[in-house]
């Protein structure tokens, strides 16, 4: 109940927008499709929504006029993926249309007058469910005779015979009476070179004061002119040169 199911559980589902989609595709497909127009200034942004969306509602429009059969794809791809289960369908007729429907350990009640089913995919969908496809093929009946108005053929070519008109260029358009709106003017490439040698965050008119060198000074004796890693080398140096020359003067002594 945390999950809010009348949000997207089936049987809270309303009757008579046969659509059974829980899920926020259409608006990620839009998104998409206007990603590249979304870099544009305003103006150039709306008018390549416009020319996305009259293209696509032509190319829509041509794709329905070469369709042939009573219904869509969508309708023949979604009883494709019933007709599985419908192999194994068992019928019990009754009164007024009715039927009982079995259909593993489920068992639903069919009426074809009413094109209704217990399990509530027939109404909301307004496509056949599986124990309704099952029925009608039991009956050697056309599926498709029964599949809700909006996924006909006829209708879906009627949902792009407007599209929208195309427009002429930007000098033809009315004038609105405002001020007129420019870009910002574009800094010198010399200053843009100064701005960088200087650093970002530091303005180019202001003299920076000059950063004192920093003496390092050496951890072992003090003195400014090298640090302890070389004194030790210093020292070992010192000491080398004093072994040679002691070993020198036994030599001439000799």
């Amino acid at each position: 109940m945390k999950t809010k199911p009348k949000t997207w559980c089936r049987a809270f589902h309303k009757i008579g927008s046969y659509c059974e989609d829980v899920e926020n595709n259409s608006v990620e497909s839009f998104n998409n499709t206007i990603n590249k127009a979304r870099e544009k200034p305003f103006v150039a942004m709306l008018e390549t929504v416009r020319r996305l969306a009259m293209v696509r509602i032509a190319k829509r429009s041509a794709i329905s006029y070469s369709h042939e059969g009573l219904c869509t794809p969508y309708v023949t791809r979604f009883l494709a993926d019933e007709h599985k289960a419908t192999s194994t369908c068992f019928v019990s007729p009754s009164t007024n249309g009715a039927y009982e429907v079995y259909l593993g350990y489920d068992k639903h009640r069919v009426c074809l007058n009413a094109r209704t089913c217990t399990c509530m995919k027939f109404q909301i969908c307004g496509i056949p469910c599986e124990h309704a496809y099952g029925l009608m093929i039991k009956k050697t009946l056309v599926a498709e005779d029964y599949v809700c108005e909006w996924f006909r053929t006829a209708k879906w070519r009627q949902n792009y015979t407007d599209g929208l008109v195309p427009q002429r260029g930007p000098r033809f358009w009315p004038s609105t009476g405002g001020e007129n709106v420019y870009p910002p003017p574009k800094p010198d490439d010399e200053k843009i070179d100064k701005k960088r040698k200087k650093g970002v965050n530091e303005s180019p008119t202001k003299k920076q004061p000059k950063q004192k060198k920093r003496i390092m000074h050496c951890g072992i004796c003090g003195a400014a002119d090298h640090n302890c890693r070389y004194h030790q080398k210093k020292k070992n140096k010192k000491n080398t040169t004093q072994v040679e020359s002691s070993q020198g003067c036994l030599t001439q002594e000799k």
